[in-house]
């Protein structure tokens, strides 16, 4: 009572106690500041990232938000010190939030709030990080509508949204690709200035979403020039290029046409851009000049190639090719080449396997149409045996036509015709002598199709390879063999967890006579076993075999492969296979009970030429077939 008398000292009082307050929050302050600074400082020295904590998640399992993750903890390779730990870095964080962050709005919880801390784990060495969710609440995709002009265009674009399923999860990553193709379809259509703005709106878990288009002017090719010239006739790039005054723009067809220039083989670089005058004009169609670029390459050319191998008879061959030749003949982009190839045995003797001599035409287009066909003759003069005094000659010819379709599809087809003269050694003892050398007089026709969509051939980490072969040889052709063979393979590649690759591929093949066929040469029948086929087994030992063991190939193959594929550090690469199928006589001989399977591990290293790999397989136990490993070395993936 005697305080509240003496206002003074109560305002006194009051006042210590606002100043001990504004002391108290400045000094937590100045420590979450110097804890933040410290935090910082220690990121920057780099420690390593040894345990990832997740809390928070409800929805989603913790092994698929890891999944998504670019960064690991230090684990089994990195304590054997075959790979690198993982070092926690600034940027590291946002990144991996971003990365989280992204997979939850593709479920469609786009309100998840996710954060990301990095803490000292056990020493300021190592470090903890922190992932701290919280989910929110699932939204669905719900009313999809397209507005505005002109109707056909906004008719393909609704069947684009279409993809965004109503009552499915709303992906936002789904939404943005849904744009995206809607964009390129207008290009596709003409419209290359077309807008699309997608607007979104929640209802409930439902999310509504309007494409709002607005078309722009219809664009039309005006003038064409060409720019780069030197060498090649302009009436060779422009036949190409296909594109007239007055046709309607198309991205696809352009992007076509700007592959179709790379594949001739003139240029190394080629630039194909549109030229859009008066931006801001609003007229219903407009004209955009077109200007080729290219650089061109030098037209003619001498290459030299070698190599060394293994022979299955020899201990180490060398072969050399010698080749001169024209890619633009006279600036016509007529192509020619004249080859001369040789073999030698070499180390433990010096002799001559073989000589080849060729020459190849290249003509682009055939009637008017883009379908480049060669024609090849060789002449083999063949070497004198070291035992019999007899040599073989052979003359051959091969015309191939190739021809395109869009951008992953291609057909194409050859003709085939060999002559086979055997000098030094009596008429009567001819045949037997080609029968014995396995070598075949063939008048061969064969079909191909493939469809390709791998991103890169060397490292696929998507998309797929398709391809069917199909061989006619003799009958209507002639020639002393009779017979058909068909070859079909599919190969998927797709990212199962970043970063790993489930790389998949089918493969099957038969061969029939026809005609007065007796027999398929051995040469031509399928061979199996090895590094690009059945791993466990050596190269061509799985099949068939004669009274002496050899193999003499078969004519029913089926074959499934499987492959987990990895990044482990740097260039080195980690894979987990399995290879399953067999190769038969007849199609009386499949059985289940004869399929071989084989099991492994292998490491590769991705080279510039592509992946050096080397593989350890071991054969599933079979019987006829005892339980056993093998390693394979070869270049690039088996598929």
């Amino acid at each position: 009572m005697g305080l509240l008398r003496r206002p003074y000292a109560l305002c006194a009082i009051l006042g210590a106690l606002v100043l001990f307050a504004g002391s108290l929050a400045e000094a937590q302050i100045r420590t979450q500041d110097t804890s933040a600074l410290w935090l910082s400082q220690w990121i920057r020295k780099r420690p390593v990232l040894s345990r990832i904590e997740i809390a928070g998640n409800n929805a989603v399992k913790t092994k698929d938000i890891r999944g998504v993750m670019q960064v690991s903890p230090a684990g089994f390779w990195s304590h054997l010190r075959l790979k690198a730990p993982q070092l926690l870095h600034p940027t590291m964080l946002g990144r991996e939030k971003a990365s989280v962050q992204r997979q939850y709005r593709r479920l469609g919880y786009w309100d998840a709030d996710v954060s990301v801390a990095a803490f000292p784990y056990r020493d300021d060495e190592h470090a903890v990080l922190r992932v701290s969710i919280d989910e929110g609440a699932r939204s669905y995709w719900g009313a999809l509508t397209v507005g505005g002009t002109p109707p056909v265009l906004v008719t393909r674009l609704e069947r684009l949204a279409g993809h965004l399923r109503r009552g499915a999860p709303a992906d936002s990553l789904a939404l943005a690709l849904t744009a995206t193709q809607m964009q390129a379809e207008c290009a596709n259509q003409a419209y290359p200035l077309a807008r699309i703005d997608p607007a979104v709106s929640h209802r409930g878990d439902s999310i509504d979403v309007t494409f709002a288009l607005d078309p722009g002017s219809q664009i039309s090719f005006g003038r064409i020039t060409i720019e780069g010239l030197e060498r090649t006739r302009e009436s060779v790039v422009r036949r190409e290029v296909r594109f007239k005054t007055g046709d309607r723009y198309s991205r696809e067809r352009l992007i076509e046409r700007q592959q179709d220039l790379y594949s001739t083989g003139l240029f190394t670089l080629v630039r194909m851009t549109p030229d859009y005058p008066d931006t801001n004009s609003h007229a219903a169609t407009r004209i955009a000049d077109l200007n080729v670029r290219v650089v061109e390459r030098p037209p003619s050319y001498i290459g030299f190639h070698t190599g060394a191998g293994q022979d299955p008879d020899r201990d180490l061959t060398l072969d050399y090719a010698l080749e001169w030749g024209s890619r633009s003949w006279l600036g016509t982009g007529r192509q020619w080449a004249l080859t001369a190839q040789s073999g030698f045995v070499v180390i433990t003797e010096w002799r001559v396997l073989h000589h080849r001599f060729s020459g190849r035409y290249t003509e682009p287009w055939i009637f008017g149409l883009r379908l480049p066909t060669s024609l090849t003759l060789a002449y083999e003069p063949g070497v004198r045996s070291l035992t019999q005094d007899y040599r073989i000659e052979k003359i051959s010819g091969e015309l191939n036509v190739t021809r395109r379709f869009r951008m992953f599809n291609r057909i194409w087809s050859s003709l085939v015709y060999e002559r086979v003269n055997i000098y030094g050694i009596p008429v009567d003892q001819r045949q037997s002598l080609l029968d014995e050398a396995g070598i075949t007089i063939k008048r061969r026709w064969t079909l191909a199709l493939e469809r390709d969509t791998r991103p890169n051939l060397l490292l696929p980490s998507a998309g797929a390879r398709t391809r069917l072969d199909f061989d006619y040889v003799g009958g209507l052709l002639g020639g002393a063999s009779d017979f058909y063979k068909i070859d079909f393979s599919w190969a998927r590649y797709q990212v199962i967890s970043t970063p790993t690759i489930l790389a998949s591929r089918l493969r099957a093949g038969w061969a029939g006579l026809h005609s007065r066929g007796k027999t398929i040469p051995t040469v031509d029948r399928f061979y199996f076993g090895g590094a690009n086929s059945i791993r466990g087994y050596s190269e061509n030992s799985v099949g068939p075999v004669d009274s002496l063991g050899n193999p003499m190939g078969g004519r029913v193959i089926a074959l499934a492969n499987f492959e987990l594929r990895t990044p482990m550090t740097g260039k080195f690469w980690f894979t987990l296979f399995g290879d399953v199928g067999n190769n038969w006589a007849t199609f009386h001989d499949i059985s289940l009970k004869e399929t071989l399977f084989s099991l492994g591990v292998g490491g590769q290293y991705v080279a510039p030429v592509g992946p050096i790999r080397l593989d350890y397989a071991r054969r599933v136990l079979h019987p006829r077939h005892p339980a056993s490993d093998r390693v394979h070395v070869s270049i690039l993936f088996a598929f």
